[in-house]
């Protein structure tokens, strides 16, 4: 039997809650990561994600203050969803379905031993070669425009609760996708680099095109779960499109597939 220790990170990244915005993210690159642990001395007390920083920057509050005044404390969650390093993978996917997260931390006597997120699950979840795209995808709400403003895209990701948009052009063709971590990216880019007295104004002028991760992984109806995976670990993408004509008829992210994980393993 697999248990959560067995596939969770042991290396991720920690930041004390009164770190600045720019500390943090530091740290998220350098473990290549779109979340942190917030921690008090030993104590975790909380974790803080792209999402987290996507909702919040550009906002009337954040607007005039520069990343490297601004701090953690301001952009975590406290309400904490934890799991045994001893738990089944599935509870953990579970538990991210049904508070919709994407990470919880593995917390052992009391303190944070690893990290599981989405990921993790999803290379257990390849091992199904009998699952196809078609079985699992789910039909995309929205797509965006490469002219979309970034807090236009923000609110579509807020609006239908998701991790993957798919860009299209003119004639309805995907030409490319969006994650929060890009927007979030975007944003926070735009904080450090713009005027606080310019900000109101330029921020309109930061589209979809500026950010936005072209090449999307394209799958087909009958390609297999194990294929699906691979293209998205490939491109880094938390999502994939299914195509057919070249026409987008669904898409498969880390949602379905932890989804159809905890139905069927």
């Amino acid at each position: 039997m697999v248990f959560v220790k067995d596939v969770m990170l042991k290396e991720f990244p920690k930041v004390n809650k009164n770190e600045t915005l720019e500390h943090a993210y530091r740290l998220m690159r350098k473990y290549d990561t779109d979340r942190i642990l917030v921690v008090d001395g030993d104590r975790l007390v909380g974790i803080m994600t792209k999402w987290d920083v996507m909702e919040k920057l550009a906002t009337l509050r954040t607007r005039q203050v520069v990343p490297g005044r601004l701090h953690v404390s301001s952009f975590m969650s406290t309400d904490l969803k934890t799991i045994s390093p001893t738990a089944d993978p599935r509870q953990a996917a579970q538990i991210m379905l049904e508070n919709n997260i994407g990470g919880l931390p593995v917390v052992e006597d009391g303190k944070a031993v690893g990290l599981i997120t989405r990921w993790e699950i999803a290379s257990l979840a390849k091992q199904r070669i009998d699952v196809r795209a078609v079985d699992m995808m789910a039909a995309s709400p929205v797509a965006l425009k490469p002219t979309d403003t970034a807090l236009y895209a923000r609110k579509v990701f807020e609006t239908y609760n998701t991790i993957f948009v798919p860009v299209v052009d003119e004639g309805g063709r995907p030409i490319g996708y969006v994650t929060v971590s890009e927007i979030a990216d975007a944003l926070y880019a735009f904080h450090d680099i713009v005027e606080e007295k310019h900000r109101k104004k330029r921020i309109s002028h930061l589209l979809v095109e500026d950010f936005m991760r072209l090449r999307p992984p394209y799958v087909e109806p009958d390609t297999p779960l194990p294929k699906i995976v691979e293209a998205m670990i490939e491109k880094k993408s938390k999502g994939a499109i299914v195509v057919q004509s070249d026409r987008i008829v669904g898409i498969v992210t880390l949602v379905e597939i932890l989804k159809y994980y905890t139905l069927y393993s």
